[in-house]
């Protein structure tokens, strides 16, 4: 039984991940840019942010929102950051520091309840379980991939806060 509904979760995710991909081919440049441009914003407006000494950032696929402004913010602020590459394959070659105060996590999809859908790789579940674990965690994403309901498993990490271009969900 375990057996059958572990596929039928898979299932379902595979389904998420198409339909959002689907979704995200859609969206124009200049879509990604404005809409880029206002998560920015509103992740540079929240007191987390404003607070973290140490971030992890990510470098964006080309689906990703970019995150460029956010970077920036944090040299010129001096805060210590890492930018996760876009096919990370370890931990150990990101060159992390001890505590991460906040980490921007790319996703697929996210649920209202704050759950994340990856691509699959499970790195930044294993990232979020381990040396993140303590960190502020920051789903960033365009509103069209905020879905009512996830499909998940026990080790899919909750994020803290979850911010579009039109909205900022927490707790």
């Amino acid at each position: 039984m375990a057996a059958h509904m572990d596929q039928s979760l898979l299932q379902q995710k595979a389904a998420l991940r198409a339909q959002m991909m689907k979704q995200i081919r859609q969206m124009t440049a200049e879509d990604r840019e404005s809409f880029s441009d206002e998560i920015c914003e509103r992740v540079l407006e929240m007191t987390e942010w404003a607070e973290a000494r140490t971030a992890v950032l990510f470098v964006p696929l080309p689906s990703e929102p970019m995150i460029t402004p956010l970077k920036l913010d944090c040299d010129a602020r001096h805060v210590s950051s890492v930018n996760i590459p876009q096919n990370p394959k370890t931990e150990q070659e990101l060159h992390l520091p001890d505590t991460v105060d906040l980490i921007l996590v790319p996703g697929l999809a996210f649920s209202e309840g704050r759950q994340r859908l990856g691509r699959g790789g499970g790195f930044f579940d294993r990232l979020l379980g381990g040396r993140a674990s303590q960190a502020f965690k920051l789903g960033i994403c365009f509103s069209f991939q905020i879905v009512d309901t996830m499909p998940s498993e026990s080790h899919d990490a909750i994020m803290d806060a979850v911010v579009t271009e039109s909205a900022t969900i927490r707790a």
